[in-house]
């Protein structure tokens, strides 16, 4: 009966043992029936003084309580039986293969040999045949590592059952694709393959295969390259002895002498205006080259200019910027720009100039009511004004007073590129597949950098502050310029530099992952300058965050913590903590102490900007024009600095063109 218990459970195993012994490389006969496997295991336990597998004990026999009725000692499965077994001697290879788990060989150089990938829609089926594929490498004797469980992939949709549309007609279907990945190392290719022939023959349905095979090519001279090469160069040591520098050539010792070198002569530098385009070196001629042949071709600075507060001022600068009158500017706008000006205003030098416009023009793209566009470019520059900008010290007035500005756009439209145009980010997001959506385009959309291009070079601007988004349409203004000197043969404008500010972008509240902006729909993403107390206490609750506990700076983990910590970090510039000091000073702080935080730092620097914006819009009510004019005195010296150039525009056309503009255009005078 002993006998018959033993067997009955695993009789089909030990059937498949006896057809697979000669499969097996063993070290031991393998037995010729069941019963000499039961002796052998016998006869193994014996050895070990432990029990035969299955088989009671005296204290059984005698009536005493079982192990798995005692309590003492838990059931043993049949792997846990056989690995107690096999740890005193091997138990013979077609008893381990059937019911330990499968055998290895192991790798020893850790080459890459083959990626294969399982697919199916069932666990059993692809465990199964993941399982029939680690035991055949073995066989092979491929070293094998796996199988490795991959991220599942999962399909749904959805399939009406009926001609009629409701909820009950619909079913929903969803289908997970399991994967596993067995990788064989230190190979043979022809081995491998070999695995893999047999796998293709002997596949398992509803399992699908993906092969990865890595070919390696013999070193050839590669390994007799690397043994000589100590030797090689021992034997060049003395030639390369005679190798060094000239006596009478000059060492610079200093990076930063060879970096603020000019690759041009005293001479030509004198020439030529700081910051205009260069084309006279197209036409030098040899002789003039000579001088600057040998010299270093370094250049003399950045296109981009990262600005800051310990920043030295070049000396004569123009410094040139605008915003749209599209509402009340947000915080961000605060800290992208509108804080910039205030600072290069606060640093210019004697010769330098700073223009700034409420580009109102640009703002016609947009669906404004005129009442609307009337109010907000009041507030926009009673704005101007509350922030710090001083109209003694700055050229503040509205973009539409200067009709310069929409002249020499006309007259840069002549040079500026389309295929560059369709290029702009602000003419990408366009659906231009959408025929409805087509049909609403309008030319000044399509045109905008053009704008914006004249709003620059009206004024000679050498330096713009603008925000990142905005770097894109420098590098458009400074094309567009080089190509009006090309084409008229002169230098009269310069190639702006983008002034970048730290605060490169500030993020929504409501969806962090997407910029802030004063069209949001949702009020509660944006944090206005004029917003009072409560308004900022209670966006600032309402800010996305996210579950996990503590503060910590990861953009893209955490997006909503790391915005409000980038605020933080900005509101603290120019001699501020940076994001991980913050990020590690409030490691432990709840999330709920860390935004009051937050709002009481934005309190204390937008209350005071609010004050004096509400205290300038009732100084303009009651004067009944007090920012017009304003506007009005700064929009006379905008047209004196705008109409310099318009003359050096007219005259460098003149030399090329038949057709000239005439002057009275620039006295034309747009009326609201």
């Amino acid at each position: 009966m002993l006998t018959k218990a033993f067997f009955r459970p695993k009789y089909m195993a030990l059937q498949a043992a006896r057809f697979t012994r000669q499969l097996a490389t063993t070290s031991n006969q393998a037995p010729t029936n069941s019963l000499d496997l039961l002796q052998e295991i016998s006869q193994l336990a014996e050895d070990n003084k432990s029990p035969v597998p299955g088989t009671p004990t005296k204290a059984t026999q005698s009536g005493a309580a079982s192990p798995q009725t005692s309590g003492t000692e838990p059931a043993k499965h049949w792997p846990e039986r056989l690995n107690d077994i096999s740890q005193g001697s091997r138990l013979p290879r077609s008893v381990q293969a059937l019911y330990l788990r499968p055998l290895r060989r192991k790798a020893q150089h850790g080459l890459p040999v083959c990626d294969l990938q399982l697919r199916s829609y069932s666990v059993r089926n692809v465990e199964f045949f993941a399982d029939f594929a680690i035991r055949a490498a073995y066989y092979l004797n491929l070293p094998v590592s796996g199988p490795v469980p991959l991220p599942r992939i999962v399909e749904r949709w959805t399939v009406p059952r009926s001609n009629f549309v409701h909820k009950k007609s619909q079913e929903n279907f969803e289908r997970i694709t399991l994967r596993r990945l067995i990788q064989i190392k230190d190979g043979h290719p022809e081995t491998v393959q070999l695995w893999l022939a047999f796998l293709r023959r002997h596949a398992f349905y509803g399992v699908g295969m993906k092969a990865n095979v890595f070919d390696f090519d013999d070193l050839d001279v590669g390994g007799s390259l690397d043994a000589t090469a100590d030797d090689v160069d021992k034997a060049l040591e003395p030639y390369f002895a005679q190798f060094g520098q000239r006596h009478d050539a000059k060492q610079q010792k200093s990076m930063i002498t060879i970096s603020t070198t000019s690759f041009t002569s005293s001479k030509m530098r004198s020439s030529i205006p700081l910051g205009m385009v260069k084309n006279e070196l197209q036409k030098l001629s040899i002789s003039r080259c000579r001088s600057c042949l040998n010299t270093t071709r370094l250049p003399s600075r950045r296109r981009t200019v990262h600005t800051s507060s310990a920043a030295q001022p070049s000396p004569n600068r123009v410094i040139f910027s605008g915003i749209q009158p599209t509402g009340i500017p947000h915080i961000g706008n605060y800290l992208g720009a509108l804080r910039e000006w205030v600072r290069l205003q606060n640093d210019a030098g004697a010769k330098d100039k700073c223009i700034y416009s409420i580009v109102d023009l640009h703002a016609l793209t947009g669906n404004q009511s005129p009442h609307e566009l009337r109010q907000r470019r009041k507030e926009s520059f009673a704005m101007l004004l509350a922030i710090g900008l001083d109209p003694r010290k700055s050229i503040l007035f509205y973009q539409s007073d200067v009709s310069a500005h929409a002249e020499l756009m006309w007259i840069l439209s002549a040079v500026a590129s389309m295929g560059y145009l369709s290029r702009m980010t602000q003419w990408k997001d366009v659906d231009l597949e959408n025929d409805t959506a087509k049909s609403k385009l309008r030319l000044g959309l399509f045109s905008y950098p053009v704008l914006q291009a004249a709003d620059i070079l009206v004024h000679g601007a050498t330096h713009v502050p603008v925000g990142e988004d905005q770097k894109q349409h420098i590098e458009f203004t400074r094309y567009t310029a080089n190509s009006f000197n090309h084409r008229f043969d002169t230098d009269l404008f310069p190639a702006p530099e983008a002034l970048i500010s730290p605060a490169r972008r500030v993020m929504s509240l409501r969806d962090p992952i997407h910029k802030m902006s004063k069209s949001e729909e949702d009020k509660r993403s944006t944090i206005l300058l004029n917003d009072t107390v409560k308004e900022v206490q209670q966006k600032i609750k309402q800010a996305v965050t996210d579950s996990e506990p503590g503060i910590s700076y990861d953009p893209v983990r955490r997006p909503g913590i790391s915005n409000l910590i980038e605020i933080l970090s900005h509101l603290e510039e120019p001699n501020g903590r940076s994001c991980e000091e913050i990020a590690s000073e409030f490691q432990s702080t709840r999330i709920k102490a860390f935004k009051d935080h937050v709002e009481a730092t934005i309190n204390a620097h937008i209350q005071p900007i609010r004050e004096r914006f509400l205290e300038i819009m009732n100084k303009d009510n009651e004067e009944n024009g007090y920012l017009q004019d304003i506007a009005e005195q700064g929009a006379v010296r905008a047209r004196e600095s705008a109409n310099k150039t318009m003359e050096t525009v007219r005259d460098a056309m003149a030399t090329q063109t038949t057709c000239i503009l005439p002057r009275s255009l620039s006295h034309i005078v747009y009326c609201n």
